[in-house]
């Protein structure tokens, strides 16, 4: 993203800048996280990636290509489950490839038994939405959205709406995903134990307009363990990154 300024238009005739000249570079492999104060444009940030909505200024550029739309090399996991309810665990995961209209049945009942199993959803594959966990609707949307096999994994607070327990289990689980198939991940979270549990690079933003405020660096050793979450290295970047939220907290409040 190169400078990238998003402006909202308000119903009174006004303006609302959300994000403004924001500039980040992400490697092709890596992880990264984005935090900050709600309201400060992450989730617009990866609506501009996935070309959903078009920066006011800058641009976001793949591969050398500025984006202009949607396309097959990026992949949205929303926070809501957002599964087709009528659809099966196999169905709903092999939509996408339907979409393509470029592949045999057999290679999409190839591809779909390679994601369940990457999943951990073996047995459930004729199960639909209603008969299946939080967690598990969750791991269909990753599912799903690997299917298509996209260089950009972009998740939108893929796990908020999860209970404490499963929210840590779909962490590693992710982890464990992301090193099986090696795409280039960029997540936004509220959570600061998710996001350097998770990262190679944290993204810290200010409060609204958002801008890059800090960019950390994670050196833990992967794979992780939530043993990692007493490691000092671990608790120093927690304090850290709340830190610089609580500044940012503390400038809104003040009005400044």
């Amino acid at each position: 993203m190169e400078k990238v300024s998003v402006v909202f238009s308000n119903p009174d005739g006004g303006e609302l800048r959300a994000v403004d000249g924001f500039d980040l570079q992400v490697q092709k492999g890596e992880f990264v996280t984005i935090v900050g104060p709600s309201g400060c444009g992450k989730s617009t940030l990866l609506s501009v990636v996935d070309g959903l909505v078009r920066p006011s200024s800058g641009q976001a550029v793949i591969n050398g290509k500025s984006v202009t739309g949607p396309g097959v090399d990026r992949a949205l996991v929303f926070q809501e489950f957002a599964l087709l309810p009528w659809r099966t665990v196999e169905s709903n995961i092999m939509l996408g490839l339907e979409l393509q209209h470029k592949h045999s049945a057999q290679q999409i009942r190839d591809v779909v038994s390679r994601y369940v199993q990457m999943v951990g959803l073996q047995g459930f594959e004729r199960h639909y939405p209603h008969q299946l966990s939080g967690g598990m609707r969750q791991r269909v949307g990753i599912a799903r959205a690997l299917a298509v096999n996209p260089e950009i994994l972009l998740m939108d607070e893929p796990f908020a709406a999860l209970d404490a327990q499963t929210r840590e289990i779909m962490s590693v689980e992710l982890q464990r995903i992301w090193e099986q198939a090696k795409k280039t991940v960029l997540f936004v979270t509220h959570s600061i134990d998710e996001a350097v549990y998770l990262a190679d690079r944290i993204v810290v933003m200010s409060g609204r307009p958002g801008r890059v405020k800090e960019i950390i660096p994670v050196n833990l050793a992967r794979p992780r363990g939530l043993a990692v979450k007493d490691d000092p290295e671990f608790v120093r970047m927690r304090r850290h990154i709340w830190g610089l939220l609580e500044e940012e907290v503390q400038r809104q409040a003040g009005g400044r």
